[in-house]
Parts: C-alpha cells; sequence; structure tokens
C-alpha cells in the first residue's frame, strides 16, 4: 500500500484537509475541469481550483494525481499573457470573466497612484456629465447617466477589481510554490514546464506591480508577493528576484516594528491569509533573512490577535480595518488556526467556509503561537482595555498621503466587547469603525456594526466624502460622521443574531436580546428596519445638505447581559 501524504499528517491537520476535500469534491465541474464558485454556482473560481489540485496531491487516492494536472493545466490555461499590460500574468478569477480591455495604452508605464488619479478624475467626469444631462433630459432616473459613463469608461480602460484581480498573480503563485515544493517528481515534465513559465511571468509582473505601485499592495498581498518572488527567486537561480524580496522583508519588518501591527489591522478574513503566508516563509524560506523576519513577524500578529481576542465570545473585538463579517468563522480561517493550536475542543471553529479551500496549505504550513498568548486564547483573562496604533494603507488614495496613522481600541470584558476607530481616512466599505460584540442570556450571540452606502446600493464599495472617528469606553460607543459628498448616502447601525424581529427599537432606546442600548444622535431621524435576524437603524444624509457632521453616543446597560 502506497503511503501518502495525508497518511503522513497528524490528526488536526489530517482532518482540515478531508473536511476540505469534502466540499471541494462536490464543487468539482468535470466537464469544465475547474471547480464552481460556492457562493456563485453559475461560475468556477480559478484559485480555489488551484487548492483543489494541492489537496488531491496530499491524499493521494487513485485518480488524484491525474486530476490535479487536468486542474493545474486549466488553470494556467486561464492565466493572461499581455506583455505591456497592467494585468500581464494574473490570472481570470473565473473562465466566464471577460477578458480586461487593452491595446489602447501600455498601463504599465504610469507610476504611484495611477489608480487613484485616474479613478478620481472619471468619478469628477461621471459628475459632471450626469448633472448637465439631468437638466437636459429631466425623466432620466437618478444615477443612470452616472452608470452609463462607467459602462463606457470600463470598457476601454482596464478597471481594477472589475475586470481583472491583480491579487491572483500572488495567490496562485504561492499555491504553485508549495505544490512544486512537495508534489514535483508526481507531476509530469510537462506540467512543470508549464508552471515554470507561468511562473516566471506571474512573478515578474507582481515585481513590476510592486515596483511601479499603479496598484498598491494591502499586507497580506505584500506578504505573499515577498515568499513568492523568494522562492521562485532560488528556484530559477534569479539574484535580482532574490535581492528583491530580501529588500522587501526588511522594509515590512521596519513598518512592521513601527507599532507591532500590519496595515490590514485587526481582520479576521485577512488575518487568515497573513498566518497561512508566513507559514509559508517559515516552512519554506530559503535565506537567514527571510526565516527571521518571518518569525517576528508572525509572532507579532499573534500577540496582536491576542491582544484584540475574545475567548469566551470566540471572535476578536472590533474595530476592524477591514471586514467582511463580525462573526470570525463567517469568512477568515483565524478559527482553523485555533483549533491547530489549541486542540479538539476547539473543533467547532473550523466550520466550513468560503476561506475553507485554503485548508490544505494551512494543514502543510501548521501553527507557530508564541507560548505567552496561548493562555489567553483558552480563557478570558480579565476585562481590559486594549489599544493599537497602525497605519492604513488607502489603496486609492494619493500616494504619500494614503498611510494615514489610527488608532484601534476595544473595551473587551467577558460577554461584551465594544470597539472603535479613531484617525481612519479609508475609502472603503470594509472599514468597521464602531463595533459592538455580546452574548444574551440564552448564550446567543449578537454583533453590531456601523457602515455606510450609497442610498439603494451595498456597503462593500469605495467612494469619498465620508469620514469616521470613534471612541470606546467601559459600556459607551461614541462616534462622529462627517460627511461632505455628491451622493446620497445612508449612515446605519446594523445588528444581526437571533430573533431581532422581536427587537424593540426606537430612535432614543434599543431593546435588544440581552443588552438595552439608550441612544443620543445628532442626526436626522432615522428608519428603523427589522427582520428575523436583522435590524437596521439608518440615518439618511442627502446631497443637497452640504457638509454635515452626525454623532452618536450607545450608552450600555451591562447588567442586562449574561453572568456566567
Amino acid at each position: 500500500m502506497v503511503t501518502t501524504m495525508l497518511d503522513k499528517l497528524d490528526e488536526r491537520p489530517r482532518f482540515l484537509v478531508e473536511q476540505a476535500m469534502d466540499l471541494m469534491d462536490a464543487l468539482y465541474d468535470g466537464e469544465i475541469g475547474l471547480l464552481r464558485d460556492e457562493e456563485r454556482p453559475d461560475r468556477h473560481d480559478t484559485r480555489s481550483s488551484v487548492h483543489y489540485a494541492l489537496g488531491l496531491l496530499v491524499r493521494g487516492e487513485d485518480g488524484d494525481a491525474a486530476l490535479a494536472e487536468k486542474l493545474l493545466h486549466n488553470v494556467i490555461d486561464l492565466q493572461l499573457d499581455a506583455p505591456g499590460e497592467i494585468y500581464d500574468g494574473t490570472f481570470l478569477t473565473a473562465p466566464e470573466a471577460a477578458r480586461p480591455p487593452g491595446g489602447y495604452e501600455q498601463w504599465n508605464r504610469f507610476g504611484p497612484g495611477f489608480a487613484y488619479f485616474l479613478n478620481d478624475t472619471l468619478e469628477k467626469i461621471a459628475s459632471s456629465l450626469e448633472k448637465s444631462m439631468a437638466e437636459s433630459l429631466p425623466g432620466l432616473a437618478p444615477g443612470e447617466m452616472r452608470d452609463r459613463f462607467w459602462k463606457a469608461a470600463d470598457s476601454v480602460i482596464p478597471p481594477v477589481w472589475r475586470s481583472f484581480d491583480p491579487n491572483w498573480r500572488e495567490f496562485i503563485a504561492c499555491s504553485f510554490a508549495v505544490i512544486l515544493e512537495h508534489f514535483e517528481t508526481e507531476l509530469s515534465s510537462g506540467l512543470i514546464a508549464r508552471m515554470d513559465v507561468s511562473m516566471r511571468r506571474a512573478v515578474a509582473g507582481s515585481i513590476h506591480r510592486r515596483l511601479n505601485d499603479a496598484i498598491p499592495m494591502n499586507s497580506n498581498i505584500e506578504l505573499m508577493h515577498i515568499f513568492a518572488v523568494h522562492y521562485f527567486g532560488y528556484r530559477y537561480s534569479n539574484n535580482d528576484w532574490i535581492q528583491h524580496a530580501e529588500r522587501e522583508a526588511s522594509g515590512f519588518l521596519v513598518e512592521f516594528r513601527e507599532f507591532g501591527s500590519f496595515a490590514e489591522f485587526n481582520t479576521t478574513t485577512y488575518y487568515g491569509v497573513d498566518l497561512t503566508v508566513l507559514g509559508m516563509w517559515r516552512r519554506y524560506g530559503r535565506s537567514p533573512g527571510i526565516l527571521a523576519a518571518g518569525l517576528e513577524i508572525e509572532a507579532g500578529l499573534w500577540r496582536n490577535i491576542g491582544l484584540f481576542y475574545n475567548p469566551v465570545l470566540e471572535n476578536l473585538s472590533g474595530p476592524f480595518a477591514r471586514a467582511y463579517e463580525m462573526e470570525m468563522t463567517g469568512h477568515s480561517s483565524v478559527g482553523v488556526f485555533l483549533y491547530l493550536a489549541l486542540g479538539d475542543d476547539w473543533r467547532h471553529l473550523t466550520g466550513v467556509n468560503c476561506e475553507t479551500s485554503h485548508d490544505p496549505l494551512i494543514a502543510l504550513v501548521g501553527v507557530n503561537v508564541p507560548e505567552d498568548v496561548l493562555p489567553g486564547l483558552m480563557v478570558h483573562g480579565g476585562d481590559r482595555y486594549a489599544v493599537k496604533r497602525f497605519r492604513e494603507l488607502c489603496e486609492r488614495d494619493r500616494p504619500g498621503q494614503n498611510r494615514n496613522l489610527c488608532t484601534a481600541a476595544a473595551w473587551i470584558e467577558r460577554n461584551l466587547m465594544i470597539g472603535a476607530m479613531s484617525g481612519s481616512r479609508n475609502t472603503n466599505g470594509q472599514m468597521h469603525p464602531a463595533t459592538i460584540h455580546w452574548i444574551s442570556p440564552e448564550g446567543e450571540r449578537y454583533y453590531l456594526r456601523l457602515i455606510r452606502r450609497e442610498k439603494g446600493k451595498g456597503w462593500n464599495t469605495h467612494f469619498r466624502g465620508i469620514v469616521f472617528d470613534a471612541k470606546a469606553e467601559k459600556d459607551k460607543l461614541e462616534v462622529i460622521a462627517r460627511i461632505d459628498s455628491e451622493l446620497d448616502i445612508e449612515v446605519y447601525f446594523e445588528i444581526t443574531g437571533p430573533g431581532m424581529s422581536r427587537a424593540e427599537l426606537t430612535p432614543e432606546l434599543w431593546r435588544l436580546p440581552g443588552l438595552l442600548c439608550r441612544v443620543k444622535a445628532k442626526a436626522l431621524i432615522p428608519v428603523i428596519q427589522t427582520e428575523s435576524g436583522k435590524a437596521e437603524i439608518v440615518y439618511a444624509y442627502q446631497a443637497a445638505s452640504g457638509s454635515v457632521e452626525m454623532s452618536f453616543v450607545l450608552e450600555l446597560e451591562p447588567e442586562k447581559l449574561l453572568k456566567r
């Protein structure tokens, strides 16, 4: 009987691989030869298909290696071979995705801030066009002309994030590195040759992106960039790449040491990626410099996690520099790392989510939590006020003005956490400046976050004209929102958890399951909407109002909380 890598894994990493493979086996589409996108079954996903290929090679059952080869060939077929274009060497996120427009300009010739200046200029043109057309065509629906303009612009200019994802270079390159590290001898020479051609193009494109800074790299992408350039620099004996990776690692470490924090601060989604990639530095690093820097950064990241983590609520408190969900296990691999570090009593934190396809990578790189951090991940060590400074990265702001100094602060007690951000000027809707987590007397978990959206649209978008500053202390959350925008905006508190339709909500008092919240707001009277698992308290801003400052004070009564 052949011994596979899966057979050699310890119980916990083996469980992660097997759980991930159950998910990915079910998502595999034999006709297309790729994994279906779990959230959009009409599309496929190239990144998760590479994760599946790795999982197949780890499992090593009959037919797995051949299927892994097929997947990898199909992903390489979807790499963009477009010399001179800004997206050269990245991969289509799906075979259904349209190729980004090209041939009009050598976009890579533009320097730092290109994305900011172009987007800002086009938005001004769109606004001016909409105003002029509204006068000549009074029947035009609000926003229709702006939408038409952007659709036309996107057909000519390759819009990052909308027509291509530059980060797919780094994600797929890191996965290819792990596959080659462990399974090169089990793959055909033809596939290895194609992987090498692909990686030379991907890494070269990643380096060019980093050097011209037209599309900035946030923390998780920067870590992946450094590892991929380092690994393939040694693979191809490319001294320029090796030296580039060493310089970038040294620069990242210097920035990290300033406050012991990342630009993507207190974010469960991206912390999961960070830990995975730092595990690659630790496991596959080729030089003393990379190994030492990686170990220091990885330990520091765990200390940040320990500072803001509550083992009773099993979550990081806010505020979040970037977040999709308030629940740690909803869009993150951090729970997987906690399971590896702490043991079977924490297996419930590994529940399947949209990050589960990464688990074969995590199973191979493992976990390395400092001994002094472990106790606070298992037992509540006492109520505390946590505070940390960091320099954010505003991906769509002017170079030199996009690394604002921010402060994340949180009051953390056994059954309640209050988080507040100050100093941020980020245009990204993923920034959550004010948050509350708590447990009801019945043991149910609830989440409150303050977010914003353009009227009629979703919150996970970029736009300018609104700045939040918040302050947290025991039993109190204070927020100021300054708004000056040409858009109609809704600032709203979203509260989620079981039975929210039974909550009693008025502008001044929120009777929530397990929590009473008194509200003092300087803003227009809110619109309150409730359903089974969610409530929204929505404060409107109208563009015609000009500059407006809203303020909110939330005073909590913790005696209503469950006492344990």
